[in-house]
């Protein structure tokens, strides 16, 4: 099976509806991949807490490809543009790209970065907004992909413990306890 990575760069998006009247949005992306395989592939951009209707990311994101599959208009990059909020994001819009468009639009296979804009979409279907990323499409590779794995260290080992009570000392009474100066002195 023929596979490529795509790297994106979710660079900014301009002119997005405000979510409410008070105060600033502090806007993030999600950004996945999905198709007839129905894994689904996804990653969210950092928040940017100063751009309101005009955030900028330039967040670096990498997906694995099933080429065949998306050059059957299969595999769907979904970018949701989200308002953060106490208990979850309200959605400001969506840009909907069909991966077969980013094959296409390569110009030399696996060697320069493109630039593309697509209209956000709110939830009415009234387009509100911008979207810019960058991408790369990676060379073939055959085979089945490797997944990611997150590897962490192995725990630091555990404390010392600590000296048990009672001493040694006071077991072996080898000291001048209360029972010897008692004892002692008669």
């Amino acid at each position: 099976m023929d596979h490529r990575i795509l790297d994106l760069i979710l660079v900014c998006a301009k002119g997005l509806k405000k979510s409410s009247f008070i105060g600033r949005m502090d806007v993030y992306a999600v950004a996945s991949i999905s198709g007839t395989t129905g894994k689904i592939q996804k990653l969210r951009t950092t928040v940017d807490k100063n751009g309101d209707t005009d955030p900028t990311w330039n967040f670096p994101m990498k997906f694995i490809i099933d080429e065949p599959a998306a050059l059957q208009n299969n595999h769907i990059l979904v970018v949701k543009i989200k308002a953060a909020r106490i208990f979850r994001g309200k959605n400001l819009g969506e840009v909907h790209v069909p991966i077969k468009d980013l094959l296409d639009g390569v110009k030399v296979e696996g060697k320069s970065l493109e630039s593309v804009s697509y209209q956000v979409i709110r939830r009415s279907g009234e387009p509100k907004g911008i979207l810019s990323f960058w991408y790369e499409v990676g060379e073939k590779f055959t085979g089945k992909p490797v997944e990611s794995v997150t590897v962490y260290p192995p725990p630091p080992p555990p404390p010392p413990m600590p000296d048990i009570w009672p001493s040694e000392s006071w077991i072996n009474n080898s000291g001048m306890g209360l029972g010897t100066g008692l004892i002692g002195g008669f």
